[in-house]
């Protein structure tokens, strides 16, 4: 028969105030972990496991009074936290295993208590937590009967309520706990149980889990969750599905259509105040912000307080100071009644700023409002933005209603000119010098929108060749567009895309202005890379010199002189007109009034005008009485060389008047036949 050695030992009860550690004891790494929740359990369970001791030996070898112990090291530790918080006194009797001096050594025996000692598996842990549980124990109790948090015994009771085929797969190792505790998340255990049958071995990680779990749900952390307050959504009668193992707790939003009914409450009750201030408009959501992008947005004025803000301002930026020197001095967190404080001055002191911003009625009047959510769940209103078709339209300008081509006796021009297109589809007739009150014969749509569309070719090829202009073309039209007006003047767009000037002007290629910014433009074709890929390298390697060179043809080939005079009041006014001061255009360089460019195109009173300006009054009256045919024939000679141009062509300023005072009396006029 086999029998099995045994430990000569005594149990006696011993006074804790004798018991001291045994340097026997073969626990060295950990030794102090975890002594409070074993003291709290040994108060509620009392000591289940006896300590081993060993009488203690004094200087001469005899045994003493005291007993070392060799195995229940932690145990005596919480033991003697008990006594030290007055929970037993020191002399609390101690049940003990006393070792025969002569037997067993005291570190074997610690060894073996240690060694072969299995802890529980944490699912057994689980089941049993939740077994007291449902015995009626609180969890406030389980856990100051264990010496853990509150927080803790919930993870267990929520760990033992995932699914038990889970469960049963974290104990053949096929889960780990970090697996297990992604698991729950969620409380339905058909959901666990699916999203675990769906997912390969390798494709099983927390995170994974988790978001499987959870896709159809809001983050409690969603900016919409922050705003309405998780409080607020409680009390509404949302749920929230907690993470208990995040280490910020954080949860799901279980009702996301409550949450956004809440939201859209909310928001609309705020965008209801914001409409009686009597905007145009007002948007929410991010969509609403979306398209706020592409709006231009005017901006407040400020104004001065009134004296009593003023007052207050000043108090509250004193009292801010006061505390904030206070307890910066300390390096400590600031206490919470101080920092509610500083969080109200703060407020206060933004609301007394917002009182100096000031938006003029036509802004407020013409443009709208965009509430939407910031990211941090605060409530974001963004006053002023202008939609494009709320913009203030350039008014144009009526054409005159006998206007068109002829003498004023009904005769028409030719059949070439019906049906020609201008530029952008509309013409503003442009009127040079102030006319009479019988109105003077105006220029034909098709005719004017030529003349425009040289004006145009005249203003690229100026602005082409002079790089520092260009420059500022672009940034005003930037400018413009981004802190002015969406329907301000410009010169250019900023676009590849040059004006269409051949639909109002079929012959412009021929151009002498027209030619040298096709010329311009091929120069650079040579020098530019071939493969567009290669474009932005090539452009990494240029001097400024060259870069702005590029960018003068750039702009130039996109810059539309417009349909607005550039003479009289009007002129100064026209930012056309003003680069092209700017740039020295002489349009005298570009264009030459011929019986095809004008003169066989205009009224017979238009071709005198010219006449008269640019070849004298006496010449004028020689051809005034002549047929159209003839004093096209004869205008065209007696202006040849003369530099006449039509008011729509003149730059102010650099586009002299035509001296005409003696023209009469040296041009020679041809007989016109009658």
């Amino acid at each position: 028969m086999t029998t099995i050695n045994t430990i000569n030992t005594t149990t006696i009860d011993i006074s804790l105030a004798k018991l001291i550690p045994s340097p026997a004891n073969v626990r060295r790494t950990g030794a102090g972990a975890g002594i409070e929740a074993l003291a709290a359990s040994i108060q509620a369970h009392g000591l289940l496991q006896s300590l081993v001791v060993r009488p203690k030996p004094g200087s001469s070898g005899q045994a003493t009074d005291r007993y070392e112990v060799v195995a229940g090291a932690r145990r005596l530790a919480a033991l003697k936290l008990l006594a030290k918080q007055k929970r037993i006194t020191k002399g609390t009797a101690i049940p003990c295993r006393v070792l025969d001096a002569d037997g067993v050594d005291g570190s074997e025996a610690s060894l073996a208590e240690n060694v072969v000692r299995v802890d529980m598996h944490p699912a057994d842990q689980f089941e049993a937590f939740h077994g007291l549980h449902d015995g009626g124990a609180g969890i406030e109790d389980i856990a100051a009967r264990f010496g853990v948090s509150a927080h803790t015994v919930r993870q267990r009771l929520r760990l033992a309520v995932v699914s038990p085929a889970l469960i049963q797969a974290y104990r053949d190792e096929a889960l780990t706990l970090d697996h297990l505790t992604a698991f729950t998340v969620t409380e339905d255990q058909e959901a666990q149980e699916r999203v675990f049958g769906q997912l390969q071995a390798w494709q099983r990680n927390p995170d994974t889990i988790r978001r499987l779990l959870t896709h159809a749900l809001v983050p409690a952390t969603d900016r919409r969750a922050i705003f309405i307050g998780l409080d607020a959504y409680a009390a509404a009668g949302g749920t929230v599905q907690r993470d208990l193992f995040s280490e910020d707790r954080g949860g799901w939003i279980a009702d996301p259509a409550l949450l956004e009914r809440l939201v859209a409450e909310h928001m609309e009750a705020t965008a209801e105040a914001i409409r009686a201030e009597g905007w145009r408009w007002v948007a929410i959501g991010q969509e609403a912000q979306a398209a706020a992008w592409n709006m231009r947005r005017v901006w407040p004025s400020k104004v001065a307080l009134s004296l009593e803000d003023e007052q207050r301002r000043d108090e509250l930026a004193s009292r801010y100071d006061e505390l904030a020197e206070q307890h910066n001095r300390s390096g400590e967190d600031l206490p919470e009644d101080v920092a509610a404080e500083l969080d109200r001055i703060d407020a206060e002191l933004a609301a007394l700023g917002d009182k100096q911003d000031v938006f003029r009625p036509e802004d407020v009047a013409r443009a709208g409002v965009v509430v939407t959510l910031a990211a941090d769940g605060s409530l974001r209103i963004e006053r002023g933005y202008v939609r494009p078709e709320d913009e203030a339209q350039p008014e144009p300008v009526t054409p005159d209603e006998d206007g068109g081509e002829g003498d004023g006796t009904g005769e028409t021009g030719t059949d070439e000119e019906v049906g020609e297109t201008p530029i952008g589809g509309t013409v503003t007739p442009i009127r040079g010098e102030a006319e009479p009150e019988d109105k003077a014969p105006a220029l034909s749509a098709a005719l004017l929108a030529e003349l425009e569309a040289h004006r145009t070719a005249g203003l690229q090829a100026a602005i082409a060749g002079q790089p520092e202009l260009a420059f500022r073309v672009i940034l005003h039209g930037l400018a413009t567009d981004a802190f002015y007006q969406r329907y301000g003047e410009t010169v250019a767009s900023f676009h590849a895309y040059p004006p269409a000037l051949a639909s109002a002007c079929p012959d412009i290629a021929d151009s002498t202005a027209r030619q040298a910014m096709a010329a311009a433009e091929d120069s650079w074709r040579t020098r530019l890379p071939q493969d567009h890929g290669a474009l932005w390298e090539w452009l990494q390697d240029q001097d400024a010199t060259a870069l702005l060179g590029l960018l003068a043809v750039c702009v130039a080939r996109t810059a539309h002189a417009g349909g607005r005079t550039w003479t009289g009041a009007e002129g100064s006014r026209c930012i056309a007109a003003q680069v092209a001061t700017a740039a020295g255009l002489d349009m005298r360089q570009c264009w030459t009034a011929t019986k095809e460019s004008y003169l066989g195109r205009v009224q017979k009173a238009l071709i005198l005008d010219a006449v008269r300006e640019g070849a004298g009054a006496g010449v004028a009256r020689r051809i005034a009485h002549a047929k159209k045919e003839v004093m096209v024939a004869d205008a065209a000679q007696v202006l040849d060389g003369k530099g006449w141009l039509p008011a729509v062509l003149r730059v102010p300023g650099t586009t002299p008047t035509v001296d005409s005072t003696d023209a009469s009396a040296s041009t020679p006029i041809p007989m016109a036949a009658e």
